[in-house]
C-alpha cells in the first residue's frame, strides 16, 4: 500500500466527475468504508487496493479491476455488470445481490466469497477458485452451468445454488 495514492471517497467522486476515469493503483481500503450510490462506470482500478472497502449499490459496469485486490471487500447490490476482474482476489468478499452479467472473472480467486443473490449470467469464470464459496441464490439465467463458463475452475467445499455440495477437490471440464 503506498500512502501517496490513498484517497477519500469524495476526493475519488470529484475526480470521476471531472472525467478522470483512471485510479489504477490507489488505496481506497482505509477510506471507503462507506461509498454508497456512486457512478463509477467504465473507471480502471487495475492493482488497485480495495481490501475492506464497502460499496453499496455502487455502479461499476465496464469498470477494468484486473488484479485487484478486493480481500474482505462488501460489495452489496453493486453493478459489475461487464466488468473485467481477471486475476482479481476476491477472497472472503461478500457480493451480495451484485450483478456480475457478463463479468470476466478469468483466474479469479473466490475463496471463501459470499455471492447471495448475485447475478452471474453469461459470467467466466475459467481457471477461478470457488474454494468455500456461498452461491445460495444466485442467479443463472437460462440454468447452470450453460450460461456460465467455468472451465477449468476449481470447486472445493463449495455449495451450488441449486442446494449441493461439492467437497472437492474438483476441476470443471
Amino acid at each position: 500500500m503506498n500512502k501517496d495514492l490513498c484517497i477519500t471517497p469524495n476526493e475519488l467522486l470529484a475526480r470521476y466527475k471531472a472525467r478522470e476515469r483512471n485510479f489504477a493503483g490507489i488505496d481506497l481500503a482505509i477510506n471507503a468504508r462507506a461509498l454508497c450510490d456512486a457512478n463509477l462506470s467504465n473507471t480502471i482500478w487495475s492493482g488497485t487496493y480495495l481490501a475492506g472497502a464497502t460499496l453499496t449499490r455502487c455502479d461499476l459496469r465496464g469498470a477494468q479491476l484486473v488484479g485487484a485486490y478486493l480481500c474482505g471487500a462488501w460489495l452489496v447490490e453493486t453493478n459489475l455488470s461487464d466488468a473485467n476482474l481477471t486475476g482479481a482476489t476476491l477472497t472472503n468478499t461478500v457480493l451480495w445481490g451484485t450483478n456480475l452479467t457478463r463479468a470476466q472473472l478469468l483466474g479469479a480467486n473466490l475463496s471463501g466469497a459470499k455471492l447471495y443473490g448475485a447475478n452471474l449470467t453469461d459470467a467466466n469464470l475459467r481457471e477461478s477458485i470457488l474454494c468455500q464459496v456461498g452461491l445460495f441464490g444466485v442467479k443463472f439465467e437460462r440454468g447452470y452451468p450453460r450460461k456460465v463458463d467455468c472451465t477449468g475452475a476449481l470447486l472445493w467445499d463449495t455449495t451450488m445454488p441449486d442446494g449441493t455440495f461439492v467437497s472437492g477437490p474438483k476441476y470443471l471440464k
